[in-house]
């Protein structure tokens, strides 16, 4: 199985799970160019992607994928509203569309455990996210393996964390340091909309939210979506991780905590 992020930041995202001859994007505002170089380094090509799962319609998320409609068939998963806009994005760039291969899917009830759908071998849920748009976010089952990407989050509840109790590999979001927003040049409207509840995770959510889903099953956590202007990678990783030491009174062991590189490729599992 591969889990690969090939860009993870507010200039694009795109993540890969791969097995067998089931190849999954989540997210592609990656550009073309840059999807082909990555599929490429892992001996895959455009044809070879089953389909695209969008979180939501904000353009890092999904700016690429008109191109690639424009000459390839391949399906696109999201909720309603979210394949509106990539339709209207297309329509608005002249690029022709089969509807047919637009699958819409709605955040199920993870109290049920018959809710989940299948592509190839892969099972998957789509989980409802909390933003100023609607969102989702995704979780993974290939037979023992779980992986899940959660980004793009203003707040965590329990229904966020009950889905995530099972994952062994996590791509979460860690967008922002509440300091360096404050003192950053950003308009005051821009800061209120990320640290409201329909904007993005802070350092201190995001390690929140790992020591609470801290168990025998979660392996590894890889910070994402890190912001240009109000974090960086070093400092998140380190306020994390001191977070997790000064504040964790669990007997489980804490999961390894790595980086999802803002521009360039990470190997979370190609196993």
């Amino acid at each position: 199985m591969k889990f690969i992020s090939f860009a993870s930041s507010s200039k694009g995202n795109c993540a890969l799970i791969s097995y067998k001859n089931t190849n999954i994007l989540v997210d592609c505002g990656i550009s073309k160019k840059r999807l082909i170089e990555g599929l490429d380094k892992y001996g895959l090509t455009l044809k070879d992607i089953n389909c695209i799962f969008v979180t939501h319609e904000h353009s890092d998320h999904i700016s690429g994928i008109p191109s690639i409609l424009k000459d390839e068939s391949i399906d696109i998963v999201s909720q309603r509203p979210t394949l509106i806009k990539i339709y209207d994005e297309c329509k608005g760039k002249g690029i022709a569309v089969n509807i047919e291969k637009f699958k819409m899917v709605n955040p199920v009830n993870i109290m049920n455990d018959n809710s989940c759908f299948n592509i190839g071998d892969i099972k998957f849920y789509p989980l409802k996210g909390c933003h100023d748009v609607p969102s989702l976010y995704y979780k993974f089952v290939l037979g023992d393996t779980v992986v899940a990407i959660l980004t793009d989050m203003g707040a965590y509840n329990e229904y966020n964390l009950r889905s995530l109790m099972d994952v062994n590999y996590l791509m979460l979001e860690c967008n922002y340091d509440e300091q360096m927003i404050l003192d950053n040049n950003y308009p005051t409207w821009l800061k209120t909309r990320i640290m409201g509840k329909g904007g993005h995770l802070s350092n201190k959510d995001c390690a929140e939210v790992i020591m609470k889903l801290a168990n025998d099953k979660l392996k590894e956590v890889y910070l994402s979506h890190i912001s240009d202007d109000s974090n960086t990678e070093e400092y998140a990783i380190e306020f994390v991780n001191r977070y997790l030491e000064d504040n964790y009174k669990g007997e489980n062991n804490l999961p390894k905590v790595n980086i999802s590189k803002r521009l360039d490729f990470t190997e979370i599992i190609n196993i």
